[in-house]
């Protein structure tokens, strides 16, 4: 940052502290601890994501009673800013929200959870609204734009999987979470299964057309959208991969599948640069997808 702009971060933040010195004169201790720590989170003065110490702070309200007032309080900053790291951050912070449910619990975890979610994505619509951004500040805000804007529609994608599924897809490695999503899939007619990856796909499609990485490699904000993004992308596989299996144990030949797995094979080679993270996993899931392909 520019002496100018780290001047002018720190002003802003000042006065946002001072803001909400007044807006909390009469709320809980709670209530306020919570918005100090998204302001800390989502400074101006910083370049870096949000630090890990607030994050977890407030994930660990998520379950609370002051779970809404926190997703609510992300949403506000998120649509009244212009400025383009705070943008990022609020996003940031709102992924890692919905991704911060303990474990892998099916629907139940979900309906716990539910409220907190449907302030973000309700009955098909989003409510993460990016304002005006101040696009021209510096170099950084030029090469972060295009990022901000395709994270935003990028979680928008998330969301509604979440809704379509029945559950945040934030399935890890575990035995028992491929065999609770399992015993879940198996019991879904096909027209559902089939809705249900038509979505895992686009998350795909929004993946392998994310923006060009900025040259400055040390934009620790896109690596941190990144790093979440990659997460999300094997889980995807592992939820798609569940329900190709079930397809093909019911039907000898899924033919509603041939336009799937073309859309499938045409993100391939911009989901290649992730391969080396989990090679068994990419490589099984590949071949599934050549498989019934030419079945």
């Amino acid at each position: 940052m520019g002496k100018l702009a780290t001047l002018n971060g720190i002003l802003k933040d000042e006065a946002s502290q001072m803001k909400l010195n007044v807006v909390h004169l009469c709320s809980s201790v709670n209530a306020k601890t919570i918005d100090l720590a998204l302001l800390k989170a989502t400074s101006h003065t910083s370049n870096n994501p949000p630090s890990d110490k607030y994050v977890t702070f407030l994930q660990s309200t998520i379950d609370t009673c002051y779970g809404p007032d926190t997703v609510d309080a992300i949403l506000h900053r998120l649509r009244v800013t212009t400025d383009v790291c705070v943008a990022a951050k609020c996003l940031i912070l709102l992924h890692k929200m919905v991704k911060s449910e303990s474990g892998y619990n099916g629907e139940d975890s979900l309906r716990n959870n539910i409220n907190h979610r449907t302030l973000i994505y309700t009955q098909g619509g989003s409510n993460l609204k990016l304002n005006d951004l101040n696009v021209n500040s510096s170099r950084f805000t030029r090469e972060l734009t295009p990022w901000v804007q395709w994270y935003k529609q990028y979680l928008d994608c998330y969301l509604s999987i979440a809704e379509v599924l029945g559950i945040t897809p934030n399935i890890k490695e575990k035995n028992e979470d491929k065999r609770l999503e399992t015993q879940r899939v198996s019991s879904y007619p096909m027209d559902c299964i089939l809705k249900q990856i038509d979505f895992l796909v686009e998350l795909f499609e929004h993946i392998s057309d994310r923006p060009k990485a900025p040259q400055s490699k040390l934009n620790k904000i896109v690596i941190e959208m990144t790093e979440l993004m990659v997460q999300d992308y094997f889980s995807a596989i592992r939820l798609m991969r569940i329900r190709f299996e079930e397809l093909n144990v019911r039907v000898a030949k899924p033919n509603e599948l041939v336009p799937v797995l073309e859309k499938l094979e045409n993100c391939k080679e911009g989901l290649s640069e992730f391969s080396w993270r989990s090679k068994y996993l990419i490589a099984d899931f590949w071949y599934l997808v050549s498989k019934l392909k030419d079945m």
